[in-house]
């Protein structure tokens, strides 16, 4: 039970940092022109560009975090097979998502640069 406590305390915390982290994110996307794209802030595009690469931050960062808090949870199992289980599936689904991001990121860069 107090496991449990811990594991929600140290989402809901994550979760507030990071919605802090994004919204000020979205905040400088908004007023400075994308770095390392060439695309003028204006345009859909650029603004496109902005957008993807704030979420990419975003999942990237709360994918490592659950990796870390699965591996947090794997430790402290205490060798039975339920905890275990749920800690192993935690860190697949974290990696998966992850890669999907990353990948949906690789995509959306590759159309906006042959725009």
């Amino acid at each position: 039970m107090k496991n449990k406590k811990i594991v929600i305390g140290t989402i809901a915390i994550a979760i507030l940092i990071g919605g802090i982290l994004f919204t000020q994110d979205v905040c400088l996307a908004a007023i400075t022109a994308p770095s390392g794209t060439g695309l003028p802030s204006g345009t859909i595009a650029g603004s496109i560009s902005k957008i993807i690469a704030t979420l990419a931050k975003f999942i990237g960062g709360l994918s490592v975090l659950m990796i870390v808090i699965g591996g947090i949870m794997y430790i402290s199992s205490g060798g039975d097979s339920g905890k275990v289980d749920m800690a192993k599936n935690t860190i697949i689904y974290s990696v998966i998502g992850l890669i999907v991001a990353l990948l949906a990121w690789i995509i959306v860069k590759s159309v906006i640069g042959a725009i």
